[in-house]
């Protein structure tokens, strides 16, 4: 009997031990939050992520940047934190769907209510090359006038697109004079050249103009086309090849008939800046270079 009580305590004494033993011996228990195949975090820090913004500088040229309603599709360019079209429109019809009138005849026809598209040249260019020109009712598409940064005006530009004030025009002119690349000769204000297309100027003598060595223009990418105005009745006229044209949104103030718009012309160096008698007639036919609402280096 006493033997079999000392078998029994040896056997639960060494059954002790074993467990302990045991115990002892096994793994610990993961955190499972703990996932040792986990990327650790780009930046670390608590988790914030790098969101470092690649730049985009000026004169970066994006292709296919925006199709319009007719399946037109456009280069665009990044100047400073503006993209803008690297082509004049050439839309013949409204975001919506609505068809943009053609104001061709003999003579072509003015309106300063009626939306209407012209042909360049008093209907005689390319229309490919040089895009269409438009009234500023066109342009507007029921707009109100704006001359705010952005302009908050659609208008005649495909969606996610706009018409720029005058405003975004003094923006696009001074990111460019502080670029010493594309200032030609001593002044600031010598642009004219940087923007302009390399070909279909009418040539010109004087120095650093758009018409003289048209080779060393379009240092920005812009490739302004000189479509000219309308309307017009003389065949080649409307200063096709002389002028190049462009509209904003902005009204001018003292006149409501009239808006503001800015060109460069075949002689000219810094026109694009000179722009304090650059309002005309809401009737005529300009080109037109959209904005992108978002800025180049948006996230």
């Amino acid at each position: 009997m006493y033997k079999n009580r000392l078998f029994f305590l040896a056997l639960s004494l060494l059954t002790a031990v074993v467990l302990v033993l045991a115990s002892c011996q096994r793994e610990p228990i993961e955190d499972p939050t703990d996932d040792p195949t986990e990327e650790p975090t780009p930046g670390g820090g608590g988790g914030n992520s790098d969101t470092t913004a690649t730049f985009l500088p000026t004169g970066t040229v994006i292709p296919n940047a925006v199709t319009d309603y007719d399946g037109n599709h456009y280069d665009a360019v990044v100047i400073g934190n503006q993209v803008w079209m690297a082509e004049n429109l050439i839309t013949t019809h409204f975001a919506d769907g609505e068809e943009i009138l053609s104001g061709e005849g003999s003579p072509q026809v003015a309106s300063a209510t009626v939306p209407y598209r012209y042909v360049p040249g008093a209907g005689t260019a390319d229309v490919a090359v040089y895009g269409y020109l438009y009234n500023w009712c066109a342009v507007m598409h029921g707009a109100f006038s704006s001359d705010e940064s952005p302009s908050g005006v659609q208008g005649i530009c495909p969606n996610g697109w706009h018409v720029p004030s005058d405003a975004e025009w003094d923006e696009f002119a001074d990111t460019i004079s502080s670029h010493p690349e594309y200032v030609a000769g001593d002044d600031i204000r010598q642009i004219d050249k940087a923007i302009a297309s390399t070909t279909h100027w009418h040539s010109s003598t004087y120095p650093n103009s758009v018409g003289n060595n048209q080779n060393q223009n379009n240092a920005t990418h812009f490739g302004l086309m000189p479509a000219g105005l309308a309307p017009g009745s003389s065949p080649g006229g409307c200063s096709l090849e002389f002028y190049a044209n462009l509209w904003s949104c902005t009204e001018y103030k003292n006149d409501p008939d009239q808006a503001w718009f800015r060109f460069i012309n075949n002689q000219s160096a810094r026109a694009f800046h000179a722009h304090s008698n650059a309002h005309y007639p809401k009737t005529n036919g300009m080109s037109v270079r959209c904005l992108r609402d978002t800025g180049a280096n948006d996230q």
